[in-house]
């Protein structure tokens, strides 16, 4: 759930930046951009993790200060806050990613000749997006694999009963089943969401579905 959680919510965000970002490259949204990437990508997690708890958990009572909750929308709301830490450094990736394979299709001849032919920018960006989505969908995938396993330090903060947590105490206790349980776990999720980028490849790029299918 926290790994899902962090996952849209830096998806959600990052993709917008990154376009908005790339369309209007040198100005002032794009400084900003940059800027909150390079804050999401330097800062670590368990620094950002234990300023988001005194500023909303202590300063400002509003989200719980530690573990998971009891269930149903109190487990989600326990969850707000490690899922932005982590989502923060995950979004600053993919907003770089984004705006970097945005700034390449906008470029591009048929970006040129679709502007000229009279097309509405919002339609020209969103081609553009749609020719991006191929390097954007497998950099959010990689990312994705490593925060399967890399939760340890939120849930270290937060006081969160996860499997980066409980993979943690196996290893420290030499608990030996209880490690081989939960890499082939990870490698299983791991695998998943690679078919799922693979899948989606084939649904985002119709050349993709042209070379699978049989002479």
């Amino acid at each position: 759930m926290l790994t899902g959680i962090a996952f849209l919510l830096a998806l959600v965000v990052a993709i917008p930046l990154g376009v908005r970002s790339a369309v209007r490259a040198g100005g002032a949204s794009d400084r900003i951009a940059s800027g909150l990437a390079v804050v999401g990508l330097s800062a670590p997690t368990f620094a950002v993790g234990l300023l988001l708890l005194y500023v909303f958990a202590y300063y400002l009572p509003i989200f719980p200060v530690y573990g998971g909750g009891s269930g149903g929308l109190d487990t989600l709301w326990h969850l707000i806050l490690p899922a932005i830490t982590l989502a923060l450094g995950l979004g600053a990736i993919i907003l770089k990613l984004t705006r970097t394979a945005m700034l390449r299709e906008l470029e591009t001849d048929y970006v040129t000749s679709a502007r000229a032919r009279g097309l509405s920018a919002r339609s020209v960006q969103r081609i553009a997006l749609r020719n991006a989505a191929i390097p954007i969908v497998t950099g959010a995938s990689l990312v994705l694999t490593f925060l399967v396993g890399g939760t340890v330090l939120a849930e270290t903060t937060f006081a969160l009963p996860g499997l980066g947590t409980l993979l943690q105490d196996s290893v420290l206790f030499k608990d030996i089943a209880v490690v081989q349980s939960l890499t082939l776990l990870v490698a299983i999720v791991i695998a998943v969401i690679a078919l799922l980028a693979d899948i989606a490849y084939i649904l985002l790029d119709p050349r993709v579905r042209e070379r699978g299918v049989p002479a």
